[in-house]
């Protein structure tokens, strides 16, 4: 099994159709349309929102994917591992309760309207987040670890795109924790 970091920029956007006609503009691939539901969990022996990790649940186009996601490896970009488990949409309810019989508690749900494109090695996801507003994501995937190469080429993609490279570190489980707090 190959390790994989997942690289990223996120920037809260005004303006989804300006983009997408700009990715038109690039020829990006359009890959369709998500609807996704992530249901996150608190680990039974320790913090997550400490430790910087996360457990979650995604259902999605009537699948089911299991996912960890290690803690953040950079402070300039969205950087960490990340283990993915496809499993069958079917499985949900023994998924669920798997984790709850290992102590594992239900904790928050995040829901999400995803366009998925594809340019070079990059995915651009245009998100619309219940609750929180409009998010542009870019995305590079890579075994290497120069979080600085990566950064870079992150940089430089987002401003062909017209956009300012200020990229919010936090996840949307972070940002609607900090939303509901308020």
């Amino acid at each position: 099994m190959v390790l994989l970091y997942e690289y990223e920029i996120k920037i809260k956007v005004e303006n989804l159709e300006k983009i997408r006609n700009k990715l038109q503009e690039m020829n990006a691939n359009f890959l369709g349309v998500i609807e996704e539901s992530d249901v996150y969990f608190l680990h039974p022996c320790r913090d997550f929102r400490r430790t910087d990790e996360a457990l979650r649940v995604r259902i999605y186009n009537n699948k089911l994917e299991l996912t960890y996601k290690g803690p953040k490896i950079s402070d300039k970009i969205k950087a960490r591992e990340e283990i993915n488990i496809e499993l069958r949409h079917e499985d949900l309810q023994k998924i669920v309760e798997l984790l709850e019989k290992l102590g594992f508690k239900k904790f928050l749900k995040v829901k999400k309207r995803r366009e998925v494109y594809r340019i070079g090695g990059f995915e651009v996801n245009l998100d619309s987040i219940e609750d929180l507003g409009d998010f542009i994501e870019v995305e590079l995937k890579s075994a290497c670890k120069d979080e600085k190469e990566a950064s870079n080429m992150l940089t430089n993609f987002v401003e062909k795109l017209g956009l300012e490279p200020k990229s919010i570190l936090k996840s949307y489980l972070e940002l609607l924790i900090e939303r509901l707090r308020n």
